[in-house]
């Protein structure tokens, strides 16, 4: 999945589940957690496999479920000395969203889930190589494109649109967190 994609499914989920337990909106700081929680599995293993070649793929350790829990467990753990659970089970809830949608991604297009992208020492997807960084991701992007523009405006583009149409509102709604804090504190500034 794209880094966008990753945090729209969080944030989306971290708001419902917000609103529904804890009664209110996500806070900035919950938004920054969700929207660093959400991108952290790919920033630790993209780079570590196509950049340094340590891992033979993309999903190695911040994918694995036998390190997923410990990273929560050591972010709780500082949360608990800054008093500041809410944030930690944002980063968490954001991290496990990220493992939960990598392997039910291959569903978009029609196969089966990919366990292998979370299974990581035990089993790994197979590796491909294309490159370093920059050139897997430029190869990604020109397919996704490719995808998207060889297809018109498929039944698969319109949901993704109207899915991210969807969070931008819930976001609105939710007060804009982190915007709008930057914004008041600008305003406080100027005044």
């Amino acid at each position: 999945m794209w880094p966008w994609e990753h945090l729209a499914v969080a944030y989306l989920l971290y708001s419902l589940m917000a609103h529904s337990v804890l009664g209110r909106s996500p806070t900035a700081a919950e938004t920054i957690a969700v929207a660093v929680g959400s991108q952290l599995p790919d920033l630790i293993d993209k780079p570590l496999a196509w950049t340094f070649g340590i891992t033979e793929t993309g999903y190695a350790v911040g994918h694995s479920i036998f390190v997923a829990p410990i990273v929560c467990l050591a972010v709780f753990a500082v949360s608990v000395r800054y008093d500041r659970d809410p944030v930690a089970a944002a980063f968490s809830f954001a991290y496990l969203s990220h493992l939960v949608t990598d392997v039910l991604n291959p569903i978009r297009m029609g196969r089966d889930p990919e366990l292998r992208v979370v299974l990581w020492p035990v089993a790994s997807p197979p590796a491909g190589d294309h490159g370093g960084f920059l050139d897997h991701f430029a190869l990604y992007l020109v397919r996704h494109v490719n995808h998207i523009l060889s297809g018109g405006l498929s039944a698969e583009v319109v949901f993704q649109l109207g899915i991210g149409l969807a969070v931008v509102g819930l976001w609105l709604a939710d007060g804009a967190p982190v915007a709008s804090d930057c914004w008041r504190l600008v305003r406080s500034r100027l005044e």
